[in-house]
């Protein structure tokens, strides 16, 4: 086998190496007609450098851990060994070991193991090379192989001769030679080699063990001892220094070089995991740095405790929220650092938790160093550490001033609610003494104040309390406020209030000395703040709306500005029921007024009625009875005058028989008879047949069969409604005939007049009446509303179908 066989064998090898997981499978046939090729290549005299390519292999299996190279390499090995003992087993004996060889590759390359896949391959080109492999951040990169420089320490000058030139003839470069201990030491710190070759026995005080200990310990270079002593003393000296090799003098230039090969490899498989380590521990040294910065510049608590509960971890946050040092913390229970019943609900929930092995999330409240209670939500979960569960972790973080922002927005949604509620209340409350207590309750109940109360000024000067809820109808029993600033009760928010007409907030009632009159009621009823706002009716400043809260810095600014616009509205509502009452006192005036006025025209119709039946019988008893007289006088003078008096006398009797009779009519218009002799329906079939009969119109009279009797007041008011309806259509209508129709019907008695006429405008004319220009259509809506009924006109000029007048009076008891 040629070295250029060997060398291409160690390439092949190493290449396969590279792609083992991926490839390797499909190029057994490259393997094999590489290794046929050097079996039909074979020299005994390449031996030597098969066996430098086994150790080659080896020390590339173990760098990086690929055990199919390391297989390889000892089937060479064997090969060798058996080659070198039996020449003549050249063909079937080689053939053999490469047969063997092959198929443990094939078995290697069908399962590959994880090992393989762990690290990456060497770079083949500097296999080829026989150069060092790579490893860039590595401080022994030049470590080689035949290129390496030897430190040969070795106090026989023939020996150490001979060694320099066997190590220059393998292609090694050597320092050196040295002869003691001590000029080894000075030489491997000022001009470090890649290997020592030692022999253990040198003269001087330093002998080669003592110096490589020297060596290793201060340089870290692999070191091969070289002697010709084997007891068992000196080895176990040697085996202290952990050498790469032991050989005894002499031996052979392959066994040196072979050992040589395997101490550089081996070394350099050391540095690549001395390196490796270093990175690691750097890595975790940084790793730890970065952690405890985290851990210290974290606002969030972050603390550990081991299993008995003791603190074995804390940061700054920590020593800042319990106000103690660290030394003061760690080693020390939750007993020793906070409330009893605290610590005994944490120690409670961490003992839960590391039997459990779990983690959990919770809100807690802790009493910080400044005494304020703070708000915390931690996590806790069980600590292990490799496998093993040794306590609890946690980070707490600090969230008061995110709940305290929760409280505050539900503070003033619930005071937006009550404003809300309260211009409801405003707008259906039936008195002013109604919608202050529902406000008070409102404010109360959604606002998230203990107390309200709304009073009003006396005549004295003293508030006087009006509306109340909460816990402030126990603080107000009792209690005596003024607005006089000479007086100590006027002192406080609600008198400067009503004073300053502007609000007054003590966010800390029991030092504030505004309120030291009644601090100590405060106390007992548990009032921290309180707010006072003015209440106004007019404009003027009348009395106060006060709020009282158990949080000390209770009414922020935003609060203080909803709350005004509450006692605005207070405010507004004081004078809506102020005007509202006005209005009902006007109104029950007018009212007053209207009852009078119907009770003057009532009383006036039926003056005017007595008159009109006075005047009537006057005229028909008295006027018509003396004309009736004069009449007959003047008819007997006419039987015994003379004839040309008795032409004059005729005609005196005519005109008086002329003004009886117009006597009789105006009797009848004022007051008909039959209204009174006969009854309604006679009355009113009689003035119409008159009426219609001397303006030419066509009359019906419809209905008025078995009416009862109709009280006085309804039976003038249907015949003198009738009557103005009637005289309206003569003059107005144009008609041609109408209908006059009275019924009663579920206790109602109907009265209606039509004709077909050329119709009129209802409204307009009512409006035209309403401006006292015309008193006909008031008149009978009067005479109507008088008797307790209803009048209504229809017409529809357009359509001329004439008009209708239709009045209603209820007869209570009265069936049709």
């Amino acid at each position: 086998m040629s070295e250029r066989s060997a060398a291409d064998l160690l390439a092949q090898l190493a290449a396969l190496a590279d792609e083992f997981q991926r490839s390797l499978p499909n190029r057994v046939d490259e393997v094999k007609a590489a290794m046929v090729a050097i079996v039909d290549d074979w020299e005994p005299a390449a031996l030597v450098d098969l066996r430098c390519a086994a150790h080659r292999l080896v020390g590339a299996a173990g760098t990086f851990g690929r055990p199919v190279l390391g297989e390889a390499a000892r089937r060479i090995e064997e090969l060798a060994c058996r080659l070198d003992a039996d020449p003549a087993a050249h063909d079937e004996g080689v053939r053999l070991v490469f047969d063997e060889l092959l198929a443990s590759l094939n078995s290697a390359a069908s399962t590959p193991t994880a090992a393989e896949t762990a690290f990456s391959p060497p770079d083949a080109s500097a296999q080829q090379r026989g150069g060092p492999l790579d490893c860039p951040d590595d401080p022994v990169d030049r470590v080689g192989h035949p290129s390496a420089r030897i430190l040969i320490v070795e106090d026989d000058p023939l020996i150490a001769r001979e060694l320099v030139l066997r190590l220059t003839a393998m292609g090694y470069a050597t320092a050196g030679p040295v002869a003691t201990g001590d000029e080894a030491v000075a030489w491997a710190a000022r001009e470090p080699p890649d290997l020592v070759l030692m022999d253990i026995v040198l003269p001087g005080a330093v002998d080669g063990i003592a110096a490589a200990r020297v060596i290793l310990d201060e340089q870290r270079l692999p070191l091969l001892y070289l002697t010709a002593h084997a007891d068992e003393e000196r080895f176990a000296r040697a085996r202290i220094t952990a050498p790469y090799a032991y050989l005894i003098k002499p031996c052979n230039d392959r066994e040196l070089q072979l050992a040589i090969e395997l101490a550089l490899q081996r070394h350099q498989r050391d540095a690549l995991l001395r390196a490796e380590a270093e990175r690691q521990d750097r890595r975790i040294d940084e790793l730890a740095s970065t952690l405890s910065a985290l851990v210290e510049g974290a606002t969030d608590c972050i603390f550990a405790k081991d299993l008995d509960g003791r603190y074995i971890l804390c940061n700054r946050a920590v020593e800042q929220l319990l106000g103690r040092s660290r030394e003061e913390i760690l080693g020390r229970r939750d007993e020793d650092l906070l409330a009893a019943d605290l610590a005994a609900r944490r120690r409670a929930d961490e003992q839960r938790i590391i039997a459990a092995a779990t983690t959990e999330t919770c809100e807690e409240v802790i009493s910080g160093a400044d005494g304020e209670e703070r708000t915390c939500l931690t996590t806790r979960g069980c600590l292990q550490i490799a496998g093993e569960r040794a306590g609890v972790f946690a980070i707490a973080r600090d969230i008061s001033a995110r709940k305290a922002a929760e409280r505050r927005l539900r503070r003033l949604s619930g005071f937006f609610n009550a404003l809300a509620l309260t211009n409801q209340a405003i707008m259906h409350a039936e008195s002013a003494e109604a919608l202050l207590a529902r406000a008070c309750e409102i404010v109360v109940r959604h606002g998230e104040v203990d107390g309200a109360w709304i009073g009003l000024l006396d005549a004295e000067g003293w508030i006087r309390v009006v509306a109340d809820s909460g816990s402030a109808g126990e603080y107000l029993t009792g209690l005596r406020i003024s607005i006089d600033a000479q007086r100590e009760e006027g002192h406080g928010p609600n008198g400067a209030a009503m004073r300053d007409g502007r609000p007054a907030i003590c966010n800390d009632f029991l030092t504030d000395p505004r309120t030291r009159p009644w601090q100590g009621r405060a106390r007992a009823a548990g009032i921290r703040a309180s707010a006072a706002f003015p209440v106004r009716r007019a404009g003027a400043v009348v009395g106060v709306f006060s709020l009282y809260a158990a949080q000390v810095g209770f009414f922020d600014q935003e609060l203080i500005e909803l709350l005004g616009e509450l006692a605005s509205d207070i405010s507004f509502a004081l004078d809506k029921f102020g005007d509202d009452s006005r209005r009902r006192r006007a109104e029950a005036g007018l009212q007053g007024a209207l009852e009078r006025l119907h009770e003057v025209s009532a009383r006036l119709i039926g003056v005017q009625e007595d008159e009109r039946r006075r005047l009537a019988r006057d005229l028909h008893d008295d006027i018509g009875q003396n004309l009736t007289m004069i009449k007959i006088v003047l008819l007997g003078m006419t039987q015994s005058g003379a004839y040309g008096a008795n032409e004059e006398i005729r005609e005196a009797a005519e005109i008086a028989d002329r003004t009886l009779q117009r006597v009789r009519a105006l009797s009848v218009a004022l007051r008909p008879p039959q209204l009174d002799d006969l009854g309604l329906v006679p009355a009113l079939r009689a003035h119409l047949d008159t009426t219609c009969h001397h303006a030419g119109i066509k009359a019906s009279f419809v209905g008025g069969e078995g009416l009862p009797r109709v009280p006085e007041n309804i039976a003038i008011a249907c015949f003198r409604i009738a009557q103005e309806a009637l005289n309206n259509v003569v003059r107005h209508a144009r008609a041609t005939a109408v209908v006059l129709e009275l019924r009663l019907a579920d206790g109602v008695l109907a009265l209606s007049l039509r004709d077909d006429g050329c119709g009129f405008d209802a409204a307009a004319a009512f409006a035209h009446a309403a401006r006292a220009r015309s008193l006909g259509l008031l008149s009978m809506q009067e005479r109507a509303a008088l008797a307790g009924g209803q009048l209504a006109v229809l017409s529809a000029p357009e359509r001329r179908v004439g008009s209708e007048v239709r009045v209603t009076f209820p007869l209570p008891g009265a069936m049709s």
